[in-house]
């Protein structure tokens, strides 16, 4: 849970990887709600949790589907497409429908055979069980086929590429999951040891991408522009001493990617990731850009953020309180700074004047 409360007090997350990472922590408490009360036996709370538990299990991948779709299609907000959670709605209603026709002790040993994966035990409701397990595994397939043709339309859009690469490590991820539990459920005698080891990697591993989203996400990106710019073709003057026209041709080669890919408005992207590929110290990166451009790299940034900022602020349906992530500064506080510095007023007072 400290992943949960971190990744909600900080401001620096996109909504895609925010509403992704809430969603899977929601799932993994619910589940975690549901084994404490199948261990106290109170019968009760455990229906309830499992009425609405078993449904969200089955909701993961139409969630990660809402997620890359909001990806692919450059939106902040995940979409909801009600028809790709048709199978959760499914076995919402299933449940539904058995608790109308079981009595409350067959649908607590139904419970029970969920958490302790019994599937030997003597009992029509062994079927259902089955029923669900296939059901998942399909849908699971389903959606990782879908994902990998989303990643193959996208592989060849040099764009786009970075959201490619991001879709296919999803997909390992999810394959390292699955294959070995799935192998697991069928031949281990120790069932319920393997389901803790693999649903807390799965809680650790959402944890890390939930919190390194936008950053790794960046990185690709950035890495992709690079390589694919005239700026790595001067590598070999670069590792040399560069004169002032070199510097220049640098400068001005780092600028035009930024503005053009509007890479200011990411609030991860630093001097140090153009240094790396430049194969120059950061700080001999930093005097290039200060004499070039007669100011740091910061500030460099900053106009074009606040630039965005004048253009947002001119939109009076938008909120200003949203304005800052999306001019790509980390806090309200740093960017209010920035543009009085800047332009002189406050953001209300731009406003207000335009």
């Amino acid at each position: 849970m400290n992943f949960l409360l971190v990744f909600s007090i900080r401001e620096r997350y996109s909504n895609s990887s925010r509403y992704l990472f809430i969603s899977v922590f929601s799932i993994s408490a619910i589940l975690l709600l549901l084994h404490i009360f199948v261990t106290l036996k109170n019968d009760t709370v455990t229906l309830i949790v499992f009425l609405f538990g078993l449904p969200l299990i089955f909701a993961i991948y139409p969630i990660l589907n809402s997620y890359i779709n909001s990806l692919i299609n450059s939106v902040e907000k995940i979409k909801i497409d009600i028809k790709s959670f048709a199978v959760p709605i499914l076995i919402f209603l299933s449940l539904i429908i058995l608790l109308l026709f079981l009595d409350s002790k067959d649908f607590t040993t139904l419970v029970l055979l969920f958490n302790s994966f019994d599937l030997e035990l003597d009992s029509n409701l062994v079927y259902y069980i089955w029923f669900a397990f296939i059901l998942y595994y399909l849908q699971a397939i389903y959606f990782l086929i879908k994902f990998f043709r989303n990643y193959q339309k996208l592989k060849n859009d040099k764009k786009r590429l970075y959201i490619a690469e991001w879709i296919k490590f999803v997909i390992y991820a999810i394959v390292i999951f699955e294959v070995p539990f799935s192998i697991a459920l069928y031949y281990a005698e120790d069932i319920l040891l393997i389901d803790s080891i693999m649903s807390n990697f799965a809680i650790v591993f959402f944890g890390i991408i939930g919190l390194k989203h936008d950053e790794i996400l960046y990185k690709l990106q950035l890495s992709k522009i690079l390589n694919g710019s005239n700026l790595m073709g001067s590598e070999r003057k670069i590792k040399s001493k560069l004169e002032f026209e070199n510097q220049k041709e640098i400068v001005n080669q780092i600028k035009k990617i930024i503005v053009n890919e509007k890479l200011y408005l990411n609030p991860h992207l630093k001097i140090s990731n153009f240094a790396k590929r430049l194969h120059l110290p950061e700080k001999e990166l930093s005097i290039i850009i200060n004499d070039v451009l007669g100011k740091n790299f910061s500030s460099f940034l900053n106009e074009y953020k606040i630039k965005e900022a004048c253009t947002l602020l001119k939109n009076n349906d938008m909120k200003i309180s949203d304005i800052p992530a999306k001019a790509g500064f980390f806090s309200r506080s740093a960017f209010n700074s920035t543009f009085k510095e800047l332009t002189g007023t406050t953001p209300t007072e731009y406003r207000s004047a335009n």
